[in-house]
């Protein structure tokens, strides 16, 4: 048997201690950036224009099923290269806040182009939820959260109009 591995989305007004968000979608198999905070609205119906942000996408991957151990992990921007006037930030976090369209400072990588996996951010795994601080580089406990995986895209007035790139992001993990 082997683990099973969906990802999540929180969204909505930070709540509870520690804070997460009052929205947990599971089974997400798409992260569209958009001009509001949600993970049902088609992004043609909330689309951002050039010169704005997207709300932040506070997106984590959560494990079920048979396994001994999840550790290993790995998270990066793979393929698909944005175009002029887009820029992508992430980081990795326990520390959720409410999402807003404003530039959020903590987000202090720059995910625009694409890099190998081997080369992405290490992300660590714990039980009860990406907001729990107990992370470590390893967990046993099932089910397993990594922490949350933070992006927005920021825009300038140069950004072009229209769908931006498909773009690929990966959470590499071992699994035993």
């Amino acid at each position: 048997m082997a683990a099973t591995f969906e990802f999540e989305e929180d969204n909505g007004t930070a709540t509870g201690s520690p804070p997460k968000g009052t929205t947990r979608t599971a089974a997400r198999t798409e992260c569209n950036w958009k001009n509001v905070d949600d993970s049902v609205t088609t992004y043609s119906s909330a689309p951002l224009t050039a010169g704005n942000n997207s709300y932040e996408k506070w997106t984590f991957g959560h494990f079920t099923g048979t396994f001994t151990t999840i550790l290993s992990g790995l998270w990066a921007h793979t393929a698909g290269t944005f175009g002029t006037g887009l820029t992508l930030k992430g980081a990795i976090t326990t520390s959720y806040t409410t999402p807003a369209t404003a530039a959020n400072a903590a987000l202090t990588t720059d995910m625009t182009t694409p890099i190998a996996i081997g080369s992405g951010a290490a992300v660590w795994f714990g039980a009860t939820g990406p907001e729990a601080a107990a992370k470590a580089a390893s967990s046993t406990a099932n089910p397993t959260y990594s922490q949350y995986l933070v992006t927005q895209l920021q825009t300038t007035s140069s950004a072009a109009a229209g769908d931006t790139v498909t773009a690929t992001f990966t959470l590499q993990y071992q699994e035993n």
